[in-house]
Order: C-alpha cells, then structure tokens, then sequence
C-alpha cells in the first residue's frame, strides 16, 4: 500500500538558469509540454501532501526539487523528502518504541529529510531504515526505476506525459479561465500512464481499480502547467479509509538542469542488500530514506 502513496526542504546543487518562454505560444497545452523537451533544461518542483487514516491525520510530507527533460520526455529527477508525523502518530510510535527499543530507531528513521536521484532506469536513494545494514564504504542504495522514479510516489499524476496530460484534458468536467478539473479511476489511469505503473507494481482489480482521483490542473500564461492538484481515498480495512491529497507546483520552466547518478563504488544495489537483511527491523517504503550525511536533515 505504501508504494501507492509513498508517505523537502533543500535540494542539492544545480546548475540553474532563468526560465526559457522564447517562443511562440503553442496550440494547447499539450503542444506547449512537448516544446519544453529539450536536453539540459527542466523545471522545479514544489510539492506537499497530506495523509489520513480515518478520520486522524497520520503523517504530511513535503517535496522540493527538479525535474530535467530531453527530446522524448523527463530524463532525470532529483529531489529532497520531509515525511513529518502527526504529534498524535508520534506519540504513538514513541510510545511502542519505549516498550521495544529495537523500534525506536525505526521511529526516527521515519521522519528524517530523504534525498532521491533518478536518472535512467535506475532510483538511487540514500539511508533510511536499511542505512544501518549498509557496508560502511557505501553510502547509496541503487534499484531498478525510472527516470522520473524520484520525483513521484506521493504525487499519482505524471502530466509531463503527453498521453497523460492528453487524456486528463479529454476527461475535464469544468473549465474556468486556466483552471481544468475532472477525475480518472485508477484502473484508467493505470492503462494510460507508465509512471502510474511504475509506482503500484500491480494492475489494479476490484476495488482498487475503481478509487477515484479528483484532480485541479493549473495553467499559466504559456499554458504550460503550473499546479497540480489530487485528492483520491480507499477503504483499507473495515471502516477505515486511506485518504490522501497532493499539490504539486511547477516552476521556472526552461531551467537548466543536470542530474548525475551517485559514484558507483558509493552504491550498493538493494537486491544486495536485502540478500544480507531477510527480515528488517520495520517495514519500508523505497521512499523513506535519510539525506546525504553531510546534510543535517531531520525532521519536523
């Protein structure tokens, strides 16, 4: 469940230049996305979410980052992750971890800044509540992704696929000025958008597959999208919903960006590592990972 919802403060240092808007204003906004796939340049990421079980808020987390293109599409991304528990959920976890000290680590690691770097078809993630299984020479955990891996998992809806963004559009209930809304189940969106697959693994059946996602698109003047907006819930157990909603900004489209892979010999692959740890002190989510050691990260 989590790798649905996967539940940002600083980013690393990047080359950044002033927005690119030096052309003529496409047709639609679909026309307008794929004019901005040019190598070396991207557009910055702000996002924020919210979770709740039942009717208790359970945790938020906040994003900042980039995300960089090509002439196909996202080619890489790079991001921070601040997951921030409820004074309520921390409590109760604290609570747990005074009874069992082998869980007080794992309440910590919960809510330390993550740090995710995603370029080609691998996810680089750094510490979290492997951190202390891995070899002391390495610092970085590598697996199986995709370009655009490090920048979803909190936020459902990747618009930097035209088909996506085409089938939203498609699908918009009302219009008013720049802003769209409408909805799509999961089932529609796992057929349409690769992204979406990536993150649930699974086609979704029954149930599932019918969860709604309402969503608010925001265009700015060079119909490019500027905020994404979504909302979706999912009865868990009896009587209990999982809820979630996410808003994503994009900014300062045009913006340079490079995004490298970690050195090699600073990364151990996870099948590696979970060769070496068959039974984890608590369960994980690829997201839920620390910063790099020379940032302070933490917390709330």
């Amino acid at each position: 469940m989590r790798r649905w919802i996967a539940g940002a403060v600083a980013v690393s240092a990047l080359a950044v230049a002033g927005p690119a808007y030096a052309q003529a204003k496409p047709a639609d906004p679909v026309a307008a996305l794929k004019k901005q796939f040019v190598a070396g340049q991207g557009v910055k990421l702000t996002e924020h979410t919210s979770i709740k079980v039942g009717r208790e808020s359970y945790t938020r987390a906040d994003r900042q980052g980039v995300i960089g293109f090509d002439a196909k599409g996202i080619a890489s991304a790079e991001n921070t992750r601040t997951p921030i528990l409820t004074e309520k959920e921390r409590a109760r976890l604290e609570k747990i971890a005074a009874k069992d000290a082998s869980f007080s680590d794992s309440v910590d690691l919960l809510t330390e800044r993550i740090y995710l770097v995603s370029v080609g078809k691998r996810l680089y993630v750094n510490g979290g509540l492997y951190g202390t299984l891995m070899p002391e020479n390495k610092t970085w955990i590598g697996m199986n992704g995709s370009p655009s891996s490090a920048a979803y998992g909190d936020q459902l809806i990747n618009i930097f696929e035209p088909a996506t963004l085409k089938y939203l559009l498609a699908k918009t209930k009302t219009v008013s000025g720049a802003q769209y809304r409408g909805s799509v189940t999961f089932a529609e969106l796992y057929k349409v958008s690769p992204t979406f697959r990536e993150q649930i693994a699974t086609k979704p059946t029954g149930k599932p597959a019918k969860t709604v996602i309402s969503w608010r698109l925001t265009l700015d003047a060079q119909k490019l999208v500027k905020r994404l907006a979504i909302s979706w819930s999912m009865p868990v157990i009896e009587k209990v919903t999982l809820s979630a909603s996410t808003e994503s900004r994009y900014t300062e489209w045009g913006t340079a960006v490079n995004v490298t892979a970690p050195p090699a010999d600073q990364v151990v692959d996870f099948k590696d590592l979970m060769k070496k740890a068959p039974e984890p002190p608590a369960a994980i989510d690829r997201n839920y990972v620390s910063v790099p050691p020379d940032d302070e990260g933490n917390t709330e």
